[in-house]
């Protein structure tokens, strides 16, 4: 749309004029907050007052009642006193309760002979877990059953009867669990198949 040439010339005027205008009164609001920013503020009762009442909290007043200067002297004084000697371990994490079995002194005197206390047999280790993990389950024509395992990132198709390297023996294989005989340890183990 073409406007005749005297409006465009006094449209664009007034917008000139108006930018100006706008920018003169940013100027002077940001040179205002510097002057604010720059002079001191007195805090007045008054004013602690009003901003209680805009809800601040309570712990800000309590903080105002301190003397916010720095006492050398009484910090020196302080640093030289010797540490409280604690009678504690900082690597023990619990407390150990009194066991109730321990006799007490009263009870220690009384008898004649103490009681030693029978220490318990060290168990022997865990044996190591198989490695051979269950996938699934498979029945061929004829009877003959089948399973499917994995091993170090590998899956098998294993038999009854079959040495899975050369560690596991599979004794029975049934449509819900391997049974397999680790060889180092001779422990028999009943692998179940998910379903």
């Amino acid at each position: 749309m073409k406007l005749p040439a005297g409006i465009e010339k006094w449209g664009s005027g007034v917008l000139g004029l108006v930018s100006v205008l706008l920018l003169a009164n940013i100027v002077g609001q940001v040179r205002g907050n510097h002057a604010r920013a720059s002079q001191p503020r007195l805090a007045t009762q008054s004013s602690a007052r009003v901003r209680a009442g805009k809800g601040l909290s309570r712990s800000s007043d309590d903080l105002a009642r301190y003397d916010p200067a720095v006492h050398l002297e009484e910090l020196k004084e302080l640093d030289a006193r010797p540490l409280p000697d604690l009678e504690r371990n900082i690597f023990d994490f619990v407390e150990s309760a009194p066991s109730p079995a321990a006799p007490t002194k009263q009870v220690a005197s009384q008898t004649a002979t103490p009681v030693a206390a029978a220490a318990p047999s060290p168990q022997p280790p865990p044996p190591p877990p198989v490695l051979l993990k269950p996938v699934g389950y498979n029945e061929m024509p004829g009877g003959v059953k089948e399973a499917f395992a994995s091993y170090e990132d590998q899956v098998l198709v294993v038999h009854e009867g079959d040495v899975v390297a050369s560690k596991y023996k599979i004794l029975k294989i049934t449509p819900s669990a391997i049974t397999v005989e680790d060889d180092s340890s001779h422990q028999t183990v009943e692998l179940p198949i998910p379903q």
